[in-house]
């Protein structure tokens, strides 16, 4: 009798770990570019990323869930919404134009993207469908046909320390360089910034009068008039009217390279030599405390060399100034103003070209000797 043969061992099924990798929405297109005169365009790059765990959970479903859709239609309107007129960026290589359009996208076609990455076992990415774009109002041939096509400087302050208002007034007076344009021959700081007034938003602040600091609507203009003389005398401009500041105040550091102004007597003037318009843009950040306004114009045949300053001579500070103040509490101290010393400086300013100087001005700075002041009160 046959010996019957033993049955097959039976292996147990190998289980398969869920695949708990992220998915990866991506959107890939260009948008057009202005650089140096020329236009191009450069790539453009946004990615909605889905954790891997949460990918786990949809993946099991099978299915776009409620809360994929919401997040990818917050994803694609963000992409697809109001066009941001082009103006200069400082792109990897330097400074360009860049238009930055509304995508057109279809959505039913990307969320059928979405859904095939879904469903696939080792799906990752999914692209967002790009049928188009939507230009902004003010496009790369605004500039092209002003020939305003290349950097020419940016001057650069620090307000660490300043009050509220003072911040509100380097707000109110920045907000007339952002995104515009000049066109005539002889810049002038007062004209166009406009009146320094209540009415125009500034605020009562500190500001130098005389041989004190007193409170005045506008205090703090001269951050964004000193920002405005780098930017100017950074990028070459022939300087018309300039004056330093009484004494050396530290938020202008480095000394000899500020502008005061005070309207209506009191200006800060460039001749714009460049043969065309100027376009201005700022930029600032609170919490750095900094402050930047960049300028641009037709492409400049030489470079700009800006010496560190010099100090020719020094004088010391003087005691301590106390003054009676009857808005203050009777004994309540406040210091308004900090000791520096007294110095001439002096700034070269060389325009190179092809290696060899074509042009060199000296910039001259008198400040006087300036002391520690206290307010004192004597009010009830």
């Amino acid at each position: 009798m046959p010996v019957p043969e033993p049955a097959p061992a039976t292996t147990p099924p190998v289980r398969v770990p869920a695949f708990k990798g992220p998915l990866l929405i991506n959107v890939e297109t260009t948008i057009p570019v202005l650089v140096d005169g020329k236009k191009t365009t450069v790539p453009l790059t946004r990615t909605l990323t889905i954790p891997g765990p949460r990918m786990a959970l949809i993946r099991q479903s099978g299915a776009v869930t409620a809360s994929l859709d919401a997040d990818l239609k917050k994803f694609v309107n963000g992409l697809a919404g109001k066009a941001q007129d082009a103006r200069f960026e400082e792109l990897w290589d330097g400074w360009a134009v860049v238009q930055r359009n509304a995508l057109q996208i279809d959505l039913a076609a990307t969320r059928a993207n979405v859904l095939a990455a879904v469903q696939d076992p080792r799906g990752v990415k999914a692209s967002v469908v790009v049928t188009g774009q939507t230009a902004p109002q003010r496009t790369l041939d605004y500039f092209l046909s002003r020939g305003i096509t290349a950097h020419l400087g940016t001057g650069e302050t620090n307000y660490y320390g300043s009050s509220d208002a003072r911040v509100t007034n380097i707000h109110v007076g920045a907000k007339n360089f952002s995104d515009r344009l000049f066109e005539g021959k002889t810049f002038s700081f007062n004209g166009f910034v406009g009146p320094v007034t209540s009415s125009n938003g500034y605020v009562t602040g500190l500001v130098i009068a005389g041989d004190r600091t007193a409170s005045g609507v506008g205090g703090g203009i001269c951050q964004v008039s000193t920002t405005a003389f780098r930017t100017l005398y950074g990028a070459g401009l022939p300087t018309l009217q300039r004056q330093n500041h009484s004494y050396q105040v530290h938020y202008y550091d480095p000394q000899g390279l500020d502008a005061t102004i005070y309207q209506p007597s009191l200006d800060l003037k460039f001749a714009n030599d460049t043969g065309g318009a100027l376009w201005f843009q700022t930029e600032w950040d609170d919490e750095a405390a900094s402050l930047s306004i960049s300028v641009f114009g037709k492409a400049r045949d030489f470079t700009v060399e800006i010496g560190k300053p010099r100090t020719l001579s020094s004088t010391p500070s003087p005691a301590d100034r106390i003054i009676p103040d009857a808005t203050l509490p009777a004994g309540q101290r406040k210091q308004v103003d900090w000791a520096a010393p007294g110095a001439v400086m002096e700034v070269t300013r060389k325009l190179v070209r092809n290696g060899k100087t074509v042009r060199q001005d000296t910039l001259k700075s008198s400040y006087r000797p300036w002391p520690n002041i206290f307010l004192v009160g004597t009010g009830r």
